[in-house]
């Protein structure tokens, strides 16, 4: 059961990081620049898609709680409230991104060509951010009910449009103008738009209407708000606090100059790409836990865990052994010399091994927030953000390490992230909530 749910979500995980790979693979081609400001391009675009994300978290967890409970017209009314909350904040979240992005570009980033590149691509995939909070709304939605299939498609939706519209419009095939960083930011906003109007017409048209009544807006429950609002809050601090952490990462090794920052990119986008079956394993656990719960099953958490965690390990092993023996089959692809193909194999091999602490870390963080016990799970966040951001100054920019042993300070985070997850959930302090 655990598998036929896990590996659609999988597709549907790997939509974002299919959108960084694609467009990582096409600006490659572009130049040494491009390949760095994507980086920090997607990094700041994270950090606006938190509020509408944590709200879908939101959305996620109470559903399924709802479903444990077998209250099927309350599934309908969370997710009507919690989409239009989600819709709400991502339409907020584009108009600050438009304002913020200058900020960004020209105050952070020390370069001022790739400051030029950042805040050209911030400027018009903005626009995605309602699209992609819609999408990941459907999703959430289909995973808490179980009802997976539909994602495969969507995720296909989402990488065909994405690979046709960045061959025509970064470089100008067939007529279409040139627009580079702009044209893999077109890209991005016609891929999500594809995505939202298929899951939009499959949840109306697959469910029973007269049970869930999906789309029948009506007045706001202040329970429900209240309660995807104790829900979302923390989860938001735990997404800024992650995609933080990857912002100080880059502006760090961009301190090192623009080749370090370019390696970076390479090494982070094929990291992201080891991290897509776990993802995909760790929402079906999340689901799961808060089912358990709504059923009076907490008992079943551990075995559910140890089963998420080796189907993710399983799923993940063909990646990190391409990654182990033959590093430069996958750092080719990216990289636009032979330089920095040397200079990512030894960075490569570090990061593939951190999966290994990384996966169990992941289930028990998930199981924490799939308890409904968000707040503990910001607090570890905390902690996560200290630990990492502070390791990596100190490799990079007090001692001067290679980039190898920068990326040391992964696999030591994630250690922390099990340590602290697992002390949670076994406490069983968790278990004072009410949702």
């Amino acid at each position: 059961m655990i598998w036929k749910l896990s590996i659609p979500i999988i597709f549907v995980e790997a939509t974002e990081t299919f959108d960084h790979l694609i467009a990582t693979l096409f600006l490659s081609r572009v130049g040494m620049t491009e390949l760095g400001a994507i980086a920090v391009a997607d990094s700041v675009l994270l950090l606006f898609l938190i509020l509408p994300l944590s709200m879908v978290d939101g959305i996620q967890i109470l559903t399924a709680r709802r479903i444990g409970q077998r209250r099927p017209e309350a599934v309908g009314a969370v997710f009507n409230q919690g989409f239009l909350i989600a819709i709400s904040l991502a339409v907020i979240a584009t108009i600050a991104l438009k304002l913020f992005s200058p900020v960004v570009a020209y105050w952070f980033v020390e370069s001022e060509t790739v400051g030029n590149a950042i805040n050209s691509y911030l400027q018009l995939d903005a626009y995605s951010l309602p699209f992609a909070g819609a999408t990941f709304a459907f999703s959430a939605l289909l995973t808490s009910m179980g009802n997976t299939r539909a994602l495969i498609p969507a995720t296909v939706i989402v990488v065909v449009t994405d690979i046709v519209l960045n061959y025509l419009f970064i470089f100008g095939n067939f007529g279409c103008p040139r627009l580079g960083m702009r044209g893999a930011a077109l890209a991005s906003i016609g891929a999500e738009f594809a995505a939202a109007i298929y899951l939009a017409s499959y949840v109306w048209k697959h469910f029973d209407q007269k049970k869930y009544r999906f789309f029948h807006f009506r007045k706001f429950e202040r329970r429900t708000t209240r309660l995807l609002g104790i829900l979302a809050a923390p989860i938001a601090g735990c997404v800024f606090l992650e995609d933080v952490r990857w912002f100080l990462f880059f502006l760090i090794i961009e301190r090192v100059g623009t080749s370090a920052l370019a390696v970076a990119n390479i090494i982070f986008t094929c990291y992201t790409i080891f991290w897509i079956p776990t993802e995909g394993f760790a929402e079906t656990a999340c689901s799961m836990v808060s089912r358990y719960i709504g059923r009076n099953r907490a008992h079943r958490i551990g075995e559910l865990l140890r089963s998420t965690t080796g189907g993710a390990i399983l799923a993940t092993i063909p990646l990190l052994a391409v990654a182990l023996v033959a590093p430069n089959l996958v750092t080719a692809a990216f990289a636009p010399s032979p330089d920095l193909i040397g200079q990512s194999n030894a960075s490569l091999r570090v990061v593939a091994l951190a999966m290994l602490i990384g996966i169990p870390a992941q289930m028990w963080l998930t199981a924490v927030e799939g308890t409904g016990d968000t707040a503990a799970a910001l607090g570890i966040e905390i902690l996560l953000t200290i630990v990492m951001v502070t390791l990596t100054w100190l490799a990079a920019i007090h001692f001067g390490w290679p980039l190898a042993i920068v990326w040391l300070a992964v696999p030591a985070t994630k250690l922390v992230c099990l340590a602290a997850s697992y002390g949670w959930m076994k406490s069983g302090i968790w278990k004072r909530l009410e949702v």
